[in-house]
């Protein structure tokens, strides 16, 4: 009777301490009404959908860059972005003369720790490399775009990563000889990232995956079927169209995911994670932005505002809402601390462990200070000597934003809690925040070894 009794308290007491699944789903280009669950009603993402209601949605989500390189470099390291000094997508001014020759500044240059390739640096501990530490096996299929061949997915702590980029006829790395025919990238993905799991839980293994899909970045291609669904649907143009498509076309692969999870028996122990690398791209309508000002490429609340859903049954109450501001760097410490394990004590975080957010305990970040700083210079126009992008450093606390411009040294500010679609500009009315703001401002430079401007001798002052 003692030996049933000690193997039913054994049991038990597996079963408590047993490591959390993780599954963290990244989506690409993805704005934050671009869901049902966030008030658009012409898009279709039960699934998605559906895990907001059995989990906590974020209604001020933040990515850490208005374009998906610096911001998913952020996710990986759980830092901000002077200090993985992946600062652009690509350096464009370089080869546009009109525009170079208007940069009183050059920004910083992009993180090549091979001397020619952009990318992370081997030497970080990137998020699979954590759960790694803790005894997990990770895994990751689909889109990286954190450096190339020895700096890619393969060679950054999965022990099983596919690289794939486009939809129809898409890329892959390393190249893979088992792609059908016109298969679709998130198809092909979703089916990796399915085997994966069924061979961690046949081998009882706890496992962090890591899909980070295409859609619904350009070209915008959905499945054919899809298309002719919405056009039949709505009567809309074809841009909309195929974006709604697309947006349906992801929620399906999600849905795939989750029905497996399911399946497998293993929905109580997993934690599930969906959020987007950055805002959605300009489109005629505005739909998937609105109604926030701004897009994909810039600072203003379209721009760098995304979805964030958190699931997972044993820590998180169905159908909770969170106002907390969260953003990428908070996502490192986060999983890490939801699923019970350590931090690699050699890696900065600069980000914050939400966890007892997420188990109900609200306000334990109010009045969190939130930086970006986007160095991208792009398309210089003659007739208002104005960049359509250029570099700027934002700063928001107790809900008033400060961009400010790094050319001209102009500042802006809104106050996001009256007016969080930026609409009425303040700062000739509120010079005391302004001091506050960039004081603060000036303290967070510090603090991550923020790069000065460095003066352009290529600079035409006209």
């Amino acid at each position: 009777m003692k030996i049933v009794l000690l193997l039913l308290w054994s049991s038990q007491l597996l079963a408590q301490t047993k490591q959390p699944n993780v599954v963290f789903i990244l989506a690409d280009d993805l704005g934050i009404n671009a869901l049902g669950c966030y008030g658009n009603e012409y898009v279709e993402t039960p699934n998605i959908d559906k895990l907001a209601e059995e989990g906590m949605r974020f209604t001020n989500g933040y990515s850490n860059d208005p374009t998906c390189a610096p911001s998913r470099a952020s996710i990986m390291t759980g830092q901000y972005v002077p200090r993985h000094k992946i600062y652009r997508v690509s350096d464009r001014f370089k080869s546009d003369e009109k525009t170079l020759k208007h940069m009183r500044f050059l920004p910083p240059e992009n993180n090549r720790p091979d001397g020619k390739t952009v990318g992370l640096s081997l030497e970080q501990i990137i998020l699979p490399e954590a759960f790694n530490q803790n005894n997990y096996t990770s895994a990751g299929f689909g889109k990286w775009h954190l450096g190339s061949k020895k700096l890619g997915m393969d060679q950054q702590g999965f022990s099983e990563a596919i690289e794939t980029k486009g939809h129809y006829q898409f890329k892959s790395f390393p190249q893979q000889d088992d792609i059908l025919e016109n298969e679709y990238n998130a198809d092909y993905t979703t089916q990796k990232g399915i085997d994966f799991m069924k061979r961690q839980v046949a081998n009882h293994q706890p496992f962090f995956l890591y899909m980070p899909y295409y859609l619904v970045h350009k070209p915008l291609e959905p499945k054919p079927e899809t298309f002719a669904y919405f056009k039949e649907k709505y009567q809309m143009e074809d841009e909309v169209t195929n974006v709604l498509a697309m947006i349906k076309n992801l929620d399906e692969s999600v849905g795939d995911l989750l029905n497996a999870i399911k399946e497998l028996g293993i929905e109580e122990e997993t934690i599930v994670v969906f959020t987007s690398d950055n805002g959605h791209y300009k489109t005629d309508n505005g739909m998937f932005n609105k109604p926030y000002r701004g897009y994909k490429g810039n600072t203003l609340e379209g721009g760098i505002r995304v979805p964030y859903i958190f699931k997972y049954p044993k820590a998180i109450s169905p159908s909770t809402v969170s106002e907390l501001p969260i953003i990428h760097v908070d996502i490192y410490p986060t999983l890490i601390g939801l699923s019970g394990n350590n931090l690699p004590k050699e890696q900065v975080i600069d980000g914050v462990d939400i966890s007892s957010e997420l188990k109900g305990d609200k306000h334990v970040l109010k009045d969190r200070i939130l930086v970006w700083q986007y160095t991208n210079y792009s398309r210089y126009k003659p007739k208002t000597k104005t960049f359509n992008s250029e570099w700027v450093n934002v700063i928001q606390y107790k809900g008033y934003k400060m961009t400010e411009y790094v050319e001209s040294g102009k500042k802006i500010l809104f106050n996001l809690n009256e007016d969080p679609f930026e609409e009425r500009e303040i700062s000739h009315t509120s010079t005391e925040i302004i001091k506050e703001l960039t004081v603060l401002l000036e303290n967070w430079k510090k603090e991550t070894s923020s790069e000065q401007p460095k003066e352009n001798s290529k600079f035409i002052n006209q």
